[in-house]
Parts: structure tokens; C-alpha cells; sequence
């Protein structure tokens, strides 16, 4: 099953917690980032760093991970998430918006606001981890860009040239 990466910050730890057990019944294997014990003066970017960086390492590896990061300021933690190269964090309110959010961009981040409902959570969660990108050009074509201009501060290369033959087709 797919490897979840949790972590939180004080305004989400609890919820988080809960989301862990949830996804370790559910069969996923879990690693836990956040603090051992609720700390109310923790601060969410040290989180949003070790998730967003073990998920891309996990990727990179070739492992089906994901990162769950569960703050009170979501938006927050989605701008510190996306400072690690190669992670595409988002913020939701639905599990439509986590799945356009994997179909479109292959997001590998969920940020979650710790005031959540959890059943509403968990199933952002389990959206998120089911749904693939869609291996459209354009959304190939579009992650290839701005991953080019993460690396290089262009958008100039031979990523504008994608052809439909170039993505990769995962077959479920």
C-alpha cells in the first residue's frame, strides 16, 4: 500500500493523530514526523520540510508515497511545503479538490487545517491516495515546466516540447 508521511503542528496534532491511526488501519504504511507529544510552541515550517522532503525522497526512490501535513494555517504550511523542490502541496476542502488536484498537478503534499471535520478529512485523504495524473500532454507538459523552472529559474526547454508519447501511462 501506499506510504502516508504525517506530520503536524500544535493547532493540528490531534486531528492528525487520529488521521494516522485511520490510515495505518486502513493498510498504509505510516511515518510519523511531528512531535511525540502535543507542544504548543511548535511551529508548522520544521513539518511541512520533513514531510514535503520525505515524500520527494520517497518518489525519487520510486516508492507510491504521499504527505499528509495537518496545521492550524493550511495555507501556511502549503507555502513552506512547496519550498522543497520537487513537492507540490495543496490545501482542500473537498475530496473533488484533492482529486483535481492529482489528476491536474500530481500533488504529493496535502495540507490539512487542523480545525477539520475528521470524517471530511479522511476522505480527502483517501481521495488524494487513489487518484493518479491524468497522462494528459498539457498536465505533463505544464508539471514539467515548473519543475524546470525549480531547478533552472527558466521555463525554456525542452519541456514546452512534450509529446504524448514522452508521459508515462500507468495502467491501474
Amino acid at each position: 500500500m501506499t506510504r502516508i508521511h504525517f506530520a503536524a503542528d500544535h493547532g493540528g496534532y490531534e486531528l492528525a493523530r487520529a488521521l494516522e491511526q485511520r490510515a495505518t488501519a486502513a493498510g498504509h504504511g505510516v511515518v510519523w514526523h511531528g512531535a511525540d507529544a502535543l507542544d504548543p510552541g511548535d511551529d508548522y515550517p520544521v513539518y511541512a520540510v520533513r514531510v514535503g522532503k520525505s515524500v520527494v525522497e520517497d518518489q525519487d526512490a520510486g516508492i507510491d508515497a504521499f504527505a499528509v501535513l495537518v496545521v492550524g494555517e493550511p495555507l501556511a504550511g502549503v507555502v513552506a511545503a512547496n519550498k522543497i523542490n520537487g513537492a507540490r502541496a495543496i490545501t482542500t476542502s473537498s475530496p473533488n479538490e484533492a482529486i483535481s488536484a492529482r489528476r491536474i498537478i500530481d500533488a504529493n503534499v496535502l495540507v490539512l487545517g487542523g480545525a477539520a471535520w475528521e470524517e471530511q478529512a479522511w476522505f480527502s485523504i483517501a481521495a488524494f491516495v487513489r487518484a493518479g495524473l491524468d497522462h494528459v500532454v498539457e498536465h505533463g507538459r505544464r508539471i514539467l515546466q515548473i519543475e524546470e523552472y525549480e531547478n533552472s529559474g527558466t521555463i525554456e526547454g525542452w519541456a514546452v516540447q512534450l509529446e504524448p508519447e514522452q508521459i508515462a501511462r500507468h495502467f491501474d
